[in-house]
């Protein structure tokens, strides 16, 4: 069984559903139990079964569904004689292992953000908890040594996310720099606004995919630094194939991340590729000049400097993308799911 917050956009459930549909194909009967009621963005195989609460999130504070939600959780696990439990998101893995406690599953957990957020009660929740589980999957080197020193949980192991590559469209290229991202403030959006109205050719486009609680902000940002006509609110896409294929450049300004797929993502295209040296995650992902480019995060100046010199340099940016596409290789998803299996079930 996965439990993770549900099936809405975003890279955590990403990863989740792609998870769920390869240990499907290794022969596993799947439970994919989502924290929250939410539209289906993604679609899963006939096979898997989705388990929704149907608790009101609106009549809880965050802890207190939290805590409505254990007996749930308990109650699925014994009735559908779960063996593993895989929880994908630090926010609700304490109250995983709360409801998992006495069964005879065993129980994982993997955490998706930066790991120097601070969780406030969730941190002190997960220094109690964290000790009980089997296991505990971190994206990146500094995630894991972070976890284990944090929780004094010793079985930790770093996988990183498998990478689903994006199939290439034959699509007529365009002067596009392009990002995917949920529109949230620690996804640096504005920063790469600010950065993108600084450049110096005004031939260039820029493409935003995703949505959040930032939209309307940046929206108006955009109509303040009067770029209305050259900056596209995508929304949310299901299939951004044709928007990356068409594009030359991405960028990744977060402030914090995890293990980005949509960085991964992009350089399977492949794209250049330009991201935020945010903790954890991209410095794991682009050798700075080789792969990709690193810059200083939240830092416009420093952003539009490293865009002006892709526009202005065809040549790098197609070693860039040469290299870039060696991610296939290096993070080629059955194997790395097969990891993800391994760890839990041996």
């Amino acid at each position: 069984m996965i439990v993770t917050r549900g099936l809405t956009a975003g890279g955590m459930e990403r990863t989740s559903v792609n998870l769920a549909t390869y240990f499907l194909s290794r022969n596993y009967r799947v439970v994919y139990f989502t924290l929250f009621r939410t539209p289906h963005f993604f679609t899963l195989d006939s096979e898997i079964e989705i388990v929704e609460p149907a608790i009101d999130r609106e009549r809880y504070n965050k802890f207190m569904y939290a805590f409505k939600l254990i007996p749930t959780i308990r109650k699925i696990i014994k009735a559908r004689k779960i063996d593993y439990v895989l929880g994908i998101g630090e926010y609700f893995n304490p109250f995983v292992l709360l409801a998992t406690f006495g069964l005879s599953c065993k129980v994982f957990v993997s955490d998706r953000l930066s790991p120097d957020i601070k969780l406030g009660l969730v941190d002190i929740f997960k220094k109690i908890s964290y000790p009980f589980a089997d296991g505990a999957i971190s994206q990146t080197q500094y995630a894991a040594k972070k976890l284990k020193l944090n929780t004094k949980l010793k079985n930790v192991i770093v996988i990183p996310n498998p990478l689903k590559p994006i199939t290439k469209v034959e699509v007529p290229i365009k002067k596009q720099i392009v990002s995917v991202g949920r529109l949230n403030r620690e996804k640096g959006h504005r920063i790469l606004i600010e950065a993108f109205a600084k450049i110096d050719n005004k031939d260039w486009i820029l493409m935003l995919i995703g949505d959040g609680v930032e939209r309307n902000n940046l929206e108006e940002l955009v109509g303040i630094l009067n770029i209305n006509n050259r900056v596209i609110f995508a929304g949310e896409l299901a299939d951004f194939s044709k928007e990356l294929s068409e594009s030359q450049i991405f960028v990744l300004p977060s402030l914090s991340e995890g293990f980005p797929n949509a960085l991964i993502e992009a350089m399977s295209v492949p794209l250049a590729c330009i991201s935020s040296d945010c903790i954890a995650g991209p410095s794991d992902i682009i050798r700075d000049g080789f792969n990709g480019v690193l810059v200083k995060p939240n830092n416009v100046d420093a952003l539009t400097s490293k865009i002006n010199a892709l526009i202005d340099d065809e040549v790098l940016r197609n070693q860039l993308k040469d290299n870039a596409f060696r991610i296939i290789q290096d993070l080629e998803f059955n194997s790395i799911a097969q990891r993800y299996l391994d760890f839990i079930t041996k």
